[in-house]
């Protein structure tokens, strides 16, 4: 991945908030999936919501007042609602009240740290070097329920920063609304198109919580000589206004296990004890082949290392098709962290990868169960309502870091016609 240009000079406490990003794109509002009660969505990216029963003013750092502009777009669950535009794209749509009220930020939105040399980076891989792809975070501190950690478990202490158009930053999107941690944790959006300078946040005036004009200024706030990649999804500390955690795979774990206090009754036990050992094994092998894989073959440079990277991809697709063909889910009858480590990148597929990466050997669609697998989990609270087709296309077909020379003008495609509703009849397949 090339290195991208230096950003404009930090951000001081008077400069915080003048200078806005890119208008937000009517196009952009958001298509969601299917599901009970009547849909509401997520705010559109660079919005900011807040988790429910957030603490009075007074408590914690100052706080500011918002001003109306600040206001959540709709967030939340989901009711399959489907039409065709006049391209034949099929979409979803989803109105309704925001479960998420509107943060409210600190009082200080300023950010004091000297700049660093290092050359920012969109950063939606978690890092890529020649063939490698690495997979641990930067930043792995742990959020803690028992007190072991810096970071104690706290309700509206934290604040996740996502992208709607990255699929690692889907997992963790999923993981909070599936386990109902939406109530207790804020979530800020990122605008799905990164330039040269990183992922940018839409607002007018940047970040409402922080200020920031770009992800980045988060991380060097954090660490003023930080010189990695700056990437989502990644969980920021409220109080010490500081990164707590960049680490894609261990961020759903902790939401899955640390926070298992502020977990919904009725919520699903993503990561049962039991089973870890299990998970994991089968995780490991979908990250690099199939997470990571379409990337490596997306990425390569040279005729044998795509075509390695393509074969291992498909190897495991076919797999995964002969292992659901006899259960309904990964693990049996039950959605653990191995269908949501999966999801997004199916999700994917046939829009993105299919075509801008070459895994053109057969399409998602071509995999009768691999495919109603998909539509299955699309079907569950907190996967469609997170998969926004038009964000994640202009995600990859419009961010600095895929333009190529043959799509340098990043044209967005109308298609596939995907149809997630059709129905999928796995309800019936054993456990």
């Amino acid at each position: 991945m090339p290195a991208m240009s230096k950003r404009p000079s930090p951000l001081g406490a008077g400069q915080a908030g003048q200078a806005g990003g890119p208008p937000r794109q009517a196009s952009d509002r958001l298509p969601w999936g299917a599901g009970e009660p009547p849909p509401r969505r997520w705010p559109s990216h660079g919005r900011v919501d807040a988790p429910r029963g957030r603490p009075p003013r007074g408590h914690g750092e100052p706080q500011r007042r918002m001003e109306p502009a600040r206001r959540a777009e709709p967030l939340g669950r989901i009711e399959a609602q489907r039409r065709i535009e006049p391209q034949g794209a099929i979409e979803a749509q989803g109105r309704g009240e925001p479960p998420w009220p509107p943060s409210t930020p600190p009082g200080n939105t300023g950010f004091t740290y000297t700049p660093s040399d290092s050359a920012p980076s969109t950063g939606s891989l978690p890092a890529i070097t020649g063939g490698l792809i690495r997979r641990q975070g930067t930043f792995t501190s742990r959020i803690s329920r028992d007190g072991s950690s810096e970071f104690p478990l706290e309700a509206s202490r934290y604040q996740l920063y996502a992208s709607l158009g990255c699929p690692w930053s889907q997992r963790a999107l999923i993981a909070c609304r599936l386990l109902g941690l939406d109530r207790v944790i804020g979530l800020t959006l990122t605008d799905p198109v990164a330039d040269e300078q990183g992922w940018k946040f839409s607002d007018d005036s940047g970040d409402p919580l922080t200020g920031a004009r770009f992800l980045s200024d988060l991380y060097l706030a954090t660490d003023p000589s930080y010189q990695g990649s700056f990437t989502v999804p990644l969980i920021w500390d409220l109080r010490t206004r500081r990164v707590v955690s960049n680490d894609m795979a261990q961020i759903t774990v902790m939401l899955e296990t640390e926070f298992r206090p502020f977990h919904k009754p009725g919520a699903p036990d993503l990561y049962p004890a039991a089973r870890r050992r299990e998970i994991e094994s089968l995780a490991t092998l979908i990250f690099h082949t199939v997470n990571a894989g379409v990337y490596k073959a997306g990425l390569a440079t040279t005729q044998s290392s795509y075509e390695q990277a393509v074969e291992a991809v498909f190897t495991t697709l076919d797999a995964l098709e002969e292992r659901l063909a006899r259960r309904r889910f990964l693990l049996g009858d039950l959605i653990t962290e191995a269908d949501v480590r999966l999801y997004p990148t199916l999700a994917r597929f046939d829009a993105v990868y299919y075509h801008k990466f070459n895994c053109n050997l057969r399409r998602l669609s071509d995999y009768p169960h691999l495919w109603a697998y998909t539509r299955d989990l699309y079907n569950h609270p907190g996967f469609g309502e997170t998969t926004d087709l038009r964000q994640i296309k202009r995600h990859y077909y419009q961010s600095a870091e895929w333009i190529t020379a043959s799509a340098k003008y990043g044209i967005v495609p109308i298609g596939p016609q995907i149809n997630w509703n059709e129905p999928h009849g796995r309800a019936r397949m054993p456990g």
